[in-house]
């Protein structure tokens, strides 16, 4: 008997129907909105901002409740950019707050009527929970074992918005920020689950990348030291190595967009993006930054589906800029950082005068490393707290540097528990994303991705060694992207053996019709 004959069972019938269109009453409602509008527009200023940004509300609402995935992609987009005040709204009716509250109050209703809990059998969705629970668990307990504040040294260093480090607790935050990345995971997992709507988050991060561009301008004449450039609108791109690394990673993104486009005018501006990103890269003057380029273009150019005859002109072309760039565009002391890659470069005089550019910052972190393991050695399973190194390492040793390493990071405020959990986390990811390769290797629409995720989890992780950059976004757009992508390898398999798929129809009719295609496989 063939796969194609096997009966399938009487689907389960769902307690409510799916809503696929916008019902009357939406529009009724939006009529009347515009009729309140009219008329608060003959009154005063405040009574127009009130209804509209009631009315702005009310279809937002609307469209997020039928078309979860467009809130999704406004909390990526949330992330990645630094949204102006007048949009993000005043705490806690934040833009994020929002919509997460409106897609908690959607899932819970989803997962009500499917049973569905697929997402929490994922081993990198119970990694991602646990490293959550543990760092809320630590931050917690670290009130009971670390020094008091109160014997904090008196030192002089202003740090952010003009409050010393260590002055205000950051935990509060870092827990919000833990718990809002976890859920846009959830989030991803059961709203972005078509290949479309997987292209749709490539071309809005590539986007978020592009955005940052326009706002770098400004931040290259502060100063005759000042040779580096940086940006104040688009959070990443205020820290000179994660601007570094973002573009890195939009060279690796534009070369695939590129790949996937058809278009001739299309891929020949994605290319002219990935080629423009070269020289922003060299300005950031970040070493880790320059190494990772090379990176990108080790492994980009091998397996970045661009017609073999392109490859090579886009290979010389941006050699040929990246020199030209280097010789004539940096100034004498971005090209003298960027050499001085030597950890161990010497000291040239007592008081820093003669340094070699970049030694300094080097030594600086050397140190900052010792004085980190001293606090790994002292609190080896617990760590001392999330957002805690900072006021901990100037009890001990009187500095307020950042560890600048996500390893280093992960072991001081989380434990080694946390360490290996993270470690274990990219292990899986790594094995996931490799298993994906061959099934996506000629797909209509998302070909190639899982090189290009690859791609973004090795820069992730050489980045790691010089930023910590765990808690943040790219961790979590990584698991999501990749477990979406085996999500939709499944149901394209099992679409293929005449099953519903891992998406269609409710858990319960899957789970039946698998087990009388399993019967009737086994008896034949």
């Amino acid at each position: 008997m063939s796969q194609e004959s096997v009966a399938a069972p009487p689907a389960v019938i769902r307690r409510t129907a799916d809503a696929t269109t916008f019902p009357p009453w939406v529009v009724g409602v939006l009529v009347l909105g515009a009729i309140l509008l009219g008329v608060a527009s003959l009154t005063d200023d405040k009574s127009l901002m009130l209804v509209a940004g009631g009315l702005t509300a009310l279809v937002g609402g609307a469209t997020i409740f039928y078309r979860p995935h467009v809130g999704v992609l406004v909390i990526l987009s949330t992330m990645l950019l630094s949204y102006p005040d007048a949009l993000k709204g005043v705490p806690p009716f934040t833009i994020n707050n929002m919509l997460g509250g409106v897609l908690l109050v959607i899932l819970v209703l989803q997962l009500y009527r499917s049973r569905d809990y697929w997402f929490l059998r994922q081993p990198e969705v119970r990694l991602l929970i646990f490293l959550t629970l543990w760092l809320i668990l630590i931050a917690w307990l670290s009130e009971l074992y670390l020094p008091e504040k109160r014997l904090l040294p008196s030192i002089a260093r202003r740090g952010v918005e003009g409050k010393s480090y260590g002055e205000a607790d950051d935990t509060g935050r870092w827990i919000f920020e833990l718990l809002s990345r976890l859920a846009f995971v959830i989030f991803f997992l059961n709203w972005m689950t078509t290949p479309t709507r997987v292209r749709w988050a490539l071309w809005l991060f590539a986007l978020c990348i592009a955005a940052a561009v326009p706002t770098l301008g400004p931040d290259m004449t502060k100063g005759e030291n000042e040779y580096r450039i940086t940006s104040k609108a688009v959070g990443w791109a205020v820290n000179l190595n994660r601007f570094a690394f973002m573009m890195n990673v939009g060279v690796a993104l534009f070369l695939y967009l590129a790949g996937r486009t058809r278009a001739l005018a299309g891929r020949l501006f994605f290319i002219l993006c990935a080629l423009g990103s070269i020289p922003l890269i060299l300005l950031s003057a970040s070493r880790s930054g320059f190494i990772g380029l090379g990176l990108v273009g080790l492994f980009s150019l091998g397996v970045a589906p661009i017609p073999r005859r392109w490859k090579g002109g886009v290979a010389l072309a941006g050699l040929a800029l990246t020199l030209l760039a280097f010789q004539f565009v940096l100034a004498d002391a971005a090209r003298e950082r960027l050499l001085n890659i030597n950890p161990f470069a010497p000291q040239a005089s007592a008081d820093y005068s003669a340094f070699a550019e970049g030694s300094r910052s080097t030594e600086v972190r050397m140190t900052t490393l010792a004085e980190a393991f001293e606090i790994i050695a002292r609190y080896p399973l617990t760590g001392v707290g999330l957002a805690n190194f900072r006021w901990v390492n100037a009890i001990m040793h009187e500095s307020y540097k950042p560890p600048h390493n996500s390893y280093v990071w992960a072991a001081a405020e989380g434990g080694l528990p946390a360490l290996f959990a993270y470690l274990a986390l990219f292990a899986l990811l790594w094995g996931r994303i490799s298993r994906m390769r061959p099934h996506f290797k000629d797909h209509l629409i998302l070909a190639g991705l899982p090189d290009w995720l690859r791609i973004y989890l090795i820069l992730l992780l050489f980045f790691s060694m010089f930023a910590d950059v765990w808690i943040e976004v790219h961790v979590y757009l990584i698991a999501a992207i990749a477990i979406t992508l085996s999500r939709i390898a499944e149901d394209e398999y099992l679409r293929t053996r005449g099953l519903p798929g891992a998406q269609g129809g409710t858990a319960g009719a899957r789970r039946a019709t698998a087990r009388a295609l399993y019967r009737q496989d086994a008896a034949s």
